[in-house]
């Protein structure tokens, strides 16, 4: 009987020592599959971090171009010369010409991530086809996209593409024209406008705004080849200066007129008059930011040269900028 006893005790001892030890080795586990869930989120976190922030140390370049159509733009070699000449950080398109159909069936999106390293996003109309529309080329991983102004009875033709970094937003915006006989100038001036640049100002209530696009609106005298006569011509009307002019009021800056003053250049050349030849044209393309931008120094704000890309009637505009630290 003592021996069994002793024996009983003998089993006994390690069963304890066995049950303290794994509860132990399960604590430990535990805290290490925390610890691992930690790190992975960490991780996680550190991505989208890291894959947003802009370098204070590197000059940035955007390009807009209003180019008149992407089909017609990808079936030629100028899209591939202007990424390789330029070498842009962003491109900005107006008057893409596209639907969602397309994106869709043509795999826009990994095509211009595999080919130029880019991640792309498009506002195609979905009222009617082939018409107006957006999109934007960005090396870097936007916060967020925005399609639209939140406002309906804009937001079906795709005119504006808002793309949200750590220090300000991006604004691709192609503005309505005000029509033949100024036949849509007061829904442009007393409703887009209006409303558009109610948007843009609750953008500035919170970052520094780069807005670039084709506005179809020559601003003075200086923006249009001869002005005499044109005043009842759409993107020339009193109406629409006056609008624009309203708008740089309330805090923006034509930044190519600040840098440039005097200067006369052009972003639209009509093809129908071969005004490119004669340099007859107008500037309807802008880059627009706010006054005296906390996080953004503006570097440069120009024409490309209007005989470089032939693609469409208007030309590239490129900017070029710093993020502060």
């Amino acid at each position: 009987m003592e021996k069994d006893n002793k024996s009983k005790k003998e089993i006994k001892t390690p069963k304890k020592e066995i049950e303290k030890s794994n509860r132990k080795e399960s604590k430990e586990k535990n805290r290490s599959r925390s610890r691992s869930r930690g790190n992975s989120k960490n991780k996680d976190e550190q991505k989208n971090k890291v894959s947003t922030p802009l370098d204070s140390n590197k000059t940035y370049k955007i390009i807009h171009w209003n180019i008149a159509g992407l089909k017609q733009l990808l079936n030629k070699k100028e899209l591939d010369e202007l990424i390789k000449n330029e070498k842009p950080d962003f491109v900005c398109f107006n008057e893409t010409k596209i639907d969602n159909d397309f994106v869709k069936s043509m795999n826009l999106n990994d095509t211009f991530k595999n080919k130029y390293k880019f991640n792309s996003y498009w506002n195609c109309s979905v009222e009617k086809k082939g018409y107006a529309g957006t999109g934007v080329l960005s090396s870097l991983k936007p916060i967020s996209v925005s399609y639209g102004i939140n406002v309906n009875k804009h937001d079906k033709e795709g005119r504006v593409l808002t793309l949200e970094f750590d220090k300000f937003y991006l604004i691709s915006c192609y503005t309505p024209n005000a029509g033949e006989g100024l036949k849509r100038v007061d829904y442009r001036v007393k409703e887009w406008d209006k409303d558009f640049f109610e948007y843009i100002n609750s953008l500035k209530s919170k970052k520094d705004i780069i807005l670039c696009g084709d506005l179809n609106v020559a601003r003075d005298d200086r923006d249009i080849f001869d002005p005499k006569g044109k005043e009842k011509l759409a993107g020339f009307s009193k109406q629409e200066k006056e609008s624009f002019k309203k708008f740089l009021d309330m805090g923006y800056v034509d930044t190519f007129r600040e840098l440039h003053k005097d200067e006369k250049k052009y972003s639209f050349f009509s093809r129908r008059t071969k005004g490119k030849e004669s340099n007859k044209g107008w500037r309807l393309d802008y880059f627009v930011t706010n006054k005296d931008p906390k996080n953004i120094v503006v570097k440069e704000s120009d024409m490309i040269d209007k005989d470089k890309y032939n693609a469409s009637d208007h030309i590239p505009l490129v900017f070029t900028f710093n993020c502060k630290k």
